[in-house]
């Protein structure tokens, strides 16, 4: 998988080409778990049946929860990801200025950030 390809699966999946059905449902219902939970319905989970077992849904919903808990205690801290789009160890200053003020993974593209840095 690319970097290109998960940016787009955290910003575009609804629309993409690289998706299939079940990853996009599947990336939905991450998605909302993490931006508007109170939006996930019975029919949701329906959507999801028609392509997941019960225990798969539950692991999903499991391994969401947990990340997207993982992800707001680091906020809380004020912690940047150690690495680079392009994968390079760097410290929380170097992480702070690649990643902005308050990284959020669900609304801007690290790389497309990174990129426009390095154009400038």
């Amino acid at each position: 998988m690319t970097e290109e390809t998960i940016d787009e699966g955290i910003e575009a999946h609804a629309s993409s080409d690289r998706f299939t059905p079940a990853e996009k449902v599947a990336l939905r219902y991450s998605e909302l778990m993490g931006t508007a939970p109170e939006k996930i319905d019975a029919a949701l989970y329906d959507e999801l049946a028609e392509h997941y077992s019960v225990e798969e849904i539950v692991e999903l919903g499991a391994f969401v929860g947990f990340n997207v808990g993982y992800h707001t205690f680091f906020g809380t801290l004020d912690f940047y990801p150690m690495f680079t789009p392009d994968g390079r160890l760097v410290d929380q200053e170097e992480s702070r200025r690649i990643y902005g003020e308050t990284p959020v993974s669900l609304n801007k593209g690290a790389i497309e950030r990174a990129t426009a840095e390095a154009a400038e």
